[in-house]
């Protein structure tokens, strides 16, 4: 039921662009699921629906009070990315991950549109949690985000409305879509898994560090664990966004057959996808992606390469230059 009035709500949300590009069918391999995305225009139509609930994503609540789509209500950023066994931007576990929606009113019925204060990774983040959790079919990333959002001059307050917490939220943990370092290893050279590496390509080729000259985590990984994990294709995150200055999804042609298809995602044998990048951040923007365009099989190595490359060498390898 909940399933069926969604998707009364979502054909009512994407008419317009999913008759605008009809013929946009792509491979048959994977069919497109535009639902996940949400327009500007359609929220501003319904920004102020009870069955519909806006999430502001932020490492604090400073840009949020600042202005914020009206009725909008705060996710802190540590709500769905924590440092766990010494990793960075792990995701908390579940029942963590679902009090914190359900303190946000988000509950089983409606419809939910997330956006950050960046372009686009924050949202992606929170959108995977919920995929996670079993509410992937019912969220959605809003495409522009607040830039789109500021840039078409629509509404903005700083009040902070009340919420009232949500008792009903039934989760259904998919915990096979986080993969382990273990899992990773255990499946190198398989044909039928592609990993994807969401960094950008001076980082995928092993040329520059892991982060900014200057910090100490930069020292922690020398030269030669510098790169990506063998067999990985690189599909840097930003390529997929218009510019940062307009972070909206590039058309969804583009996405599968400029960036996805030469990866190695549509091969006969590729079965499963699994995104990574430094710590799981970029990542799960990469994820995200995969689903909007269709992938059935989409897992998320949330250690990533802070993981990876302080794992025995020899049993973890690192490749650099293109693959």
């Amino acid at each position: 039921m909940r399933r069926t009035a969604f998707a009364l709500l979502a054909a009512l949300a994407f008419a317009g662009p999913v008759l605008a590009q009809e013929a946009d069918l792509g491979d048959a391999k994977v069919t497109h699921d535009r639902d996940i995305i949400a327009t500007t225009e359609w929220l501003s139509f319904y920004v102020d629906s009870a069955r519909v609930r806006v999430i502001q994503v932020g490492r604090s609540d400073s840009a949020f009070r600042a202005g914020h789509i009206p009725g909008a209500h705060f996710l802190p950023l540590s709500a769905v990315a924590t440092t766990v066994n010494g990793v960075p931007n792990e995701f908390p576990a579940p029942v963590q991950m679902a009090a914190a929606f359900r303190a946000l009113g988000v509950g089983d019925e409606g419809r939910i549109v997330i956006y950050g204060d960046d372009a686009g990774l924050l949202a992606a983040r929170a959108w995977v949690a919920l995929d996670l959790l079993g509410h992937g079919y019912h969220a959605a990333i809003l495409d522009g985000g607040l830039v789109k959002w500021r840039a078409e001059g629509r509404p903005l307050e700083t009040a902070v409305r009340p919420v009232s917490p949500q008792t009903l939220f039934t989760t259904s943990w998919r915990g096979d879509r986080v993969v382990s370092a273990g899992w990773v290893r255990a499946h190198l050279g398989d044909a039928s898994v592609q990993l994807v590496d969401a960094r950008n390509g001076d980082l995928f080729n092993g040329i520059e560090p892991p982060c900014p000259a200057g910090q100490p985590a930069c020292a922690q990984t020398p030269a030669a664990r510098r790169g990506h994990i063998p067999g990985a294709a690189n599909i840097w995150w930003m390529n997929q966004l218009v510019s940062a200055q307009n972070p909206v999804l590039r058309p969804m042609h583009y996405l599968h057959e400029e960036l996805w298809v030469p990866s190695g995602t549509d091969r006969p044998a590729a079965r499963t996808v699994v995104t990574y990048c430094q710590s799981g951040m970029q990542a799960s923007f990469d994820y995200f992606v995969a689903r909007y365009i269709g992938y059935r099989d989409v897992r998320l190595y949330d250690g990533s390469m802070a993981e990876w490359t302080a794992l025995p060498a020899a049993q973890h390898p690192v490749q650099a230059g293109t693959r």
